[in-house]
């Protein structure tokens, strides 16, 4: 089960609520906000159990609401597809939407308002203020960097939803173990080569384990790269699994652990429940890290921490500078706890 975040409002629900039965909610697109929002549309479901709740979601992105029991249908689309496609695959679905919630600004915030939704919510940004109908106000205290979930949990907080139910942050039941005791091992990273640990550290750390462990490489989406590199150093030590969408996370729920860069896969392994060991770099695990206690992190913090650049313009000193040694204890406490 993953964690369950607190929560610290400064200012008591406004009296602001979802209206009607029937709510479209327009996913994230990036694989780790998807992720994050998802207690926070269980927490929806809970506390509406007899409204019919609808996502919108990118096709690469609506593998993870699958995962997700309860919600009631799922709508695709293609990034390039136009608002008014959007407003169309809404229209055809027959529902006849009260409400709609979108989180950030993306072809559904448009399509939302082009389908004729009548209650519009969402965080008034810059970007979005003008398509909602009902901005959703969240004041915060100045202090430390908070988890992203927070983004989403305050948000339906706000709306008079209490999102911190255990139920809302619970993973699918996972398949029964095989008989080796699986490993993924993740050399790349979506998010870019600056949040990449130095290739000949992923090889010895992956010799490691491969002595005791069934080790299988995953590539990152968009970047093979290292993940081919790496199983040409292995040999025949490791299999190699390009699987995607369905059959990815799937595959995630059958490893005993994950071990890898800041990135995507991470964030699938934690929604089935996978402990995952990750790598950080430019980003900020107090911000981004996957959602759940049962995850270990290896961060060496810098002057220049938090750059969140794509590629490093110095010397890559935050993910050079953590050791095998590191490494190879960070998964020992992963795998004994």
């Amino acid at each position: 089960m993953a964690e369950t975040q607190q929560v610290d409002p400064v200012a008591e629900p406004t009296p602001l609520k979802i209206e009607g039965k029937y709510l479209a909610i327009a996913s994230p697109t990036s694989v780790s906000e998807a992720c994050f929002s998802v207690p926070a549309v269980r927490a929806i479901q809970q506390a509406r159990p007899d409204d019919t709740l609808v996502i919108l979601a990118p096709a690469n992105i609506a593998p993870i609401w699958r995962k997700v029991p309860g919600i009631d249908q799922i709508l695709t689309y293609q990034p390039s597809d136009s608002p008014r496609k959007l407003a169309k695959i809404l229209n055809e679905c027959g529902l006849p939407f009260d409400s709609s919630i979108v989180w950030d600004k993306s072809p559904a915030a448009l399509a939302f308002v082009k389908s004729g939704i009548q209650q519009r919510l969402g965080y008034p940004t810059k970007k979005l203020g003008k398509l909602l109908t009902h901005p959703v106000q969240v004041v915060r205290n100045i202090g430390p960097v908070e988890h992203q979930v927070n983004h989403y949990l305050l948000f339906v907080y706000t709306l008079g939803i209490d999102p911190l139910q255990p139920s809302n942050f619970e993973t699918p039941e996972r398949p029964a173990p095989g008989q080796a005791f699986r490993v993924a091992i993740v050399p790349g990273s979506d998010f870019g080569p600056a949040s990449e640990w130095p290739l000949p550290s992923f090889v010895e750390l992956a010799r490691a384990i491969a002595q005791q462990c069934e080790l299988v490489i995953i590539p990152s989406p968009g970047r093979p790269q290292p993940a081919d590199a790496l199983a040409k150093e292995l040999g025949n030590a490791a299999l190699v699994n390009s699987l995607e969408g369905d059959e990815l996370i799937d595959f995630l729920a059958t490893c005993q652990g994950l071990v890898g860069n800041d990135g995507s896969l991470p964030h699938l392994a934690s929604l089935v429940g996978t402990p995952s060991l990750v790598l950080f770099g430019p980003n900020e695990p107090e911000w981004k890290r996957p959602l759940g206690k049962i995850h270990r992190i290896l961060h060496h913090r810098e002057a220049c921490s938090g750059c969140r650049l794509a590629k490093c313009p110095l010397d890559h000193r935050c993910l050079v500078g953590i050791s095998l040694a590191e490494a190879l204890e960070e998964l020992r406490i992963l795998f004994k706890g």
